[in-house]
């Protein structure tokens, strides 16, 4: 998923390659969680990284848990909330919001303040996570994203503030059931190690 492309993929395909300097690996894009379970339950990819609002059901996939990230606000740097390091989630009330296409954490997570009464504008949807930084620095709306968007979104010039009362989508790496190839298996034990330390 492409916020998850942002991070913790950079750690774990750098662990990996570390580990494995002779394994290429192959990156495919899937915009949902949904997505994600389809495509390595099919057989189309072996391993799907992926960031959901609860733990994932071992139903159709093996999960493996790397952790949570938490929701955050990303503004230009001369938007609203100057010299702040937080918001509260309803002080997004009246914003414009760019948000993502539906089954997205980051849709879900702005669907459900609409329903708890917080009323924004939404000024931009899609599918395109990577317009997301453009956008906001045009002046064109904020971004609810995940934190792995932090780093990235400071070095560009925008300013990113904790969400209060803290949210947090969580990430897996899954895979399909049955036996996986050895590089397959490899990039889970160094994904899962990744993760602990």
């Amino acid at each position: 998923m492409p916020s998850q492309a942002v991070e913790p993929l950079t750690t774990l395909v750098s662990a990996f390659s570390r580990r494995y300097p002779g394994v290429s690996v192959a990156i495919r894009a899937a915009f949902t969680s949904r997505d994600v379970i389809d495509m390595v339950r099919t057989g189309a990819v072996e391993l799907g990284l992926l960031a959901s609002a609860g733990p994932v059901s071992d139903k159709e996939v093996v999960s493996h848990a790397l952790g949570r990230q938490r929701f955050v606000l990303v503004v230009p740097a001369d938007g609203p909330f100057a010299g702040r390091t937080a918001v509260e989630c309803r002080e997004l009330a009246g914003q414009r919001l760019i948000v993502g296409q539906p089954g997205t954490g980051m849709r879900a997570y702005v669907d459900a303040l609409r329903e708890q009464g917080v009323e924004f504008t939404v000024a931009a949807e899609t599918e395109h996570r990577v317009s997301l930084m453009p956008l906001v620095l045009a002046g064109v709306g904020l971004a609810v994203v995940a934190d792995s968007w932090r780093d990235l979104a400071r070095r560009l010039g925008a300013r990113v503030l904790d969400i209060e009362p803290e949210s947090t989508l969580d990430i897996a790496l899954v895979s399909r059931r049955g036996g996986l190839s050895p590089a397959a298996t490899a990039f889970v034990e160094a994904a899962t190690s990744a993760a602990e330390s």
